[in-house]
């Protein structure tokens, strides 16, 4: 299985690289919004080969646009309706994309039986401030509960700030109409309390993902971003559970921000480590006769480049996401008649100008190496958002033109250890540095030490040696750091390897005792045996050296319970799970008896590490 000691696949050179593969160099997740029909046939767009080659092949992200609003996820008071997410989520799973939830909070696009389109009657009507708490919160917890660990960031609270000035919150029935009865009062931030709530019944239904407000007209510095930034440092010395701003970003030329009030706003809120995802961009023309001028064109251009740029300059920028496929499914030209051309793809799902824009920038070096915590992920799962001791990560983006231009794979050194330095390239953790595998400019695979056992966090860096190693004496020229990032500490992260590198598909699964590939074409049978590798499973019993081979079995420690696996979703016995003997430290075996009553074929496989789960969409073949 050399598969395991190299992690994650290198990314594939390509003439003309996809919005997906530039953005995976940089280490950045970039998405688009998405319908799959939840208002009918008419807006059924996963139905349409193109606008889902586009969507699957361009972007590694998706936000649904509107299959998780409330007036879609609850048709009645006492029925809820998640196909229409479901089906987007399946989507995203098939071709390896995150999901983006969009949104639990919002005065707009409510259910008929909650606020009528005339305006008048409905439940909100005549509910008392108790009534609608009680509303928003089944709500909030009944969704984010249905799409736990499918959903990685929520848009939990959508547009609360009016546009007025001085800035106040918006009238709503979350507000004051009736409203949910909690108020901070607490001057800077008055009467947030109803969004308090919001975050924290989201957070009390997924800890595990991030919690973001989102709203337009903030990308500026202005009155309107004061009051959100009011808010948020309120809410982070209070430990309400707020993880992010979104970012809209709706524009049109002459009114985006400049790159300096963006990245002030970006900084302001990284201050009190606050991340910023841009969520909705598109950058509208006022069309003559249908068509956009070239010289529109060019300025859209320059938005679109300075915009991505900018992001990708912020550390605490970690995501980045256009309001639609194509030029057919944008809501520009409905909201702003005579108004169009505003994303990267035209209506014949062609690469536009403001494709090249974001390709350019993503193309671009920086003057310095960035590092962003979306760029550390699982190198078997590529899940993110904290780290393991022994877990082998890739780090994506940080060394993009500071790195070794051609692959350089580890050798063991002469006390077959995996080396601490690999072209130039060295990953630190609190200062220690980690076993290598990997490294080129974009992608560098990294061991983590097994030291942060035991912490709640951790700092990790990334420095490049230009003459190709760390010099002998102090040559502070020769070297550069990126910024510091950092990261929680979990006991497990376990993830499986798939046998293509992907994260999903036919896992890297030996069958035992012959210890040969399971595949379709060498499947096992009922009671028999296999072998899995993964990593992330933690520290071991009697302790593991940093880059060393494993020298033979040692279960896992750091499970608070027994590790547990299922096949096909019925239970299969773990007969052993610990160290990769002849493996670096780190790798991950797991053996299992295959369970009786499965169907032939390829079936799901899934082990779970007290209370963390390997990645959906890896198989094993059966008999």
């Amino acid at each position: 299985m050399a598969l395991v000691l190299a992690g994650a696949a290198p990314l594939a050179a390509q003439t003309t690289p996809t919005l997906r593969q530039a953005a995976a160099a940089r280490g950045i997740p970039i998405g688009a919004a998405a319908s799959d029909g939840e208002y009918g046939p008419s807006n059924d767009w996963l139905a349409n080969p193109q606008y889902a080659s586009v969507l699957s092949t361009q972007y590694d992200m998706l936000e649904p646009d509107n299959a998780m609003k409330w007036d879609v996820t609850q048709p009645t008071i006492d029925t809820y309706n998640f196909v229409p997410g479901d089906t987007l989520v399946a989507f995203a799973q098939k071709y390896g994309m995150l999901v983006r939830g969009h949104n639990l909070c919002w005065y707009q696009q409510l259910p008929g039986w909650l606020v009528p389109s005339s305006g008048t009657g409905g439940y909100a009507s005549t509910a008392s401030e108790a009534q609608m708490s009680t509303l928003l919160q089944n709500h909030i917890t009944a969704e984010v509960t249905h799409f736990a660990g499918q959903v990685f960031a929520w848009d939990v609270v959508n547009e609360a700030f009016s546009d007025s000035t001085p800035t106040t919150l918006r009238d709503s029935i979350w507000y004051n109409k009736p409203g949910i009865g909690a108020s901070t009062g607490n001057g800077a931030a008055t009467d947030t309390g109803y969004i308090e709530q919001a975050f924290r019944w989201a957070h009390a239904a997924d800890p595990n993902a991030l919690l973001f407000y989102n709203d337009y007209s903030i990308e500026g510095p202005g009155p309107k971003f004061t009051a959100v930034l009011n808010m948020v440092t309120d809410f982070v010395s209070r430990g309400v559970p707020i993880n992010g701003v979104g970012f809209e970003m709706h524009l049109e030329l002459g009114g985006y921000p400049s790159p300096a009030g963006l990245a002030q706003n970006m900084q302001q809120l990284a201050a009190l480590g606050i991340q910023v995802h841009i969520t909705e961009m598109d950058v509208r023309l006022q069309l003559s006769n249908g068509t956009a001028t070239q010289a529109q064109l060019t300025q859209q251009v320059q938005i679109y480049q300075n915009i991505m740029t900018v992001c990708l300059q912020q550390p605490n920028c970690t995501a980045f996401q256009v309001w639609g496929v194509s030029y057919n499914d944008s809501w520009i030209p409905s909201a702003f008649p005579g108004y169009g051309a505003a994303l990267p793809f035209d209506f014949n799902y062609q690469p536009t100008q403001a494709f090249t824009a974001l390709l350019t920038a993503l193309q671009t070096p920086e003057s310095a190496p960035v590092l962003k915590t979306t760029g550390v992920v699982n190198s078997a799962g590529y899940q993110g958002g904290a780290v393991a001791p022994g877990e082998i990560l890739a780090i994506f983006g940080v060394g993009y033109g500071y790195g070794p231009a051609d692959p350089v794979n580890y050798q063991l050194d002469a006390n077959g250890m995996f080396p601490t330095s690999l072209g130039g390239v060295q990953v630190f953790f609190d200062g220690v540095p980690a076993p290598l595998s990997y490294a080129q400019a974009g992608q560098v695979n990294a061991v983590v030490p097994f030291e942060v056992a035991g912490k709640q966090q951790t700092v990790i860096a990334y420095r490049y040696y230009y003459n190709g190693g760390p010099a002998p004496g102090p040559l502070p020229g020769l070297s550069i750091n990126s910024n510091a990032v950092t990261m929680p500490v979990v006991a497990a992260v376990p993830a499986i390897f798939a046998l293509n590198a992907s994260g999903s598909g036919p896992g890297a699964i030996e069958n035992w005792p012959d210890y040969s590939i399971n595949s379709a074409s060498n499947p096992v049978g009922a009671n028999g045996y296999i072998q899995i590798f993964g990593t992330g499973g933690g520290t071991v019993v009697g302790g593991a050296a940093d880059g060393a081979l494993a020298p033979g079995a040692a279960w896992l420690s750091a499970s608070p319970t027994w590790p547990t696996a299922t096949i096909g979703g019925l239970p299969a016995t773990v007969t052993y799970a610990g160290s990769a003997p002849g493996l670096v430290n780190g790798v991950l075996q797991v053996n299992l008896q295959i369970p009786q009553g499965l169907t032939p074929g390829p079936q799901p496989v899934v082990i779970t590490i007290g209370s963390a789960q390997s990645q959906p969409g890896i198989t094993v073949a059966v008999k």
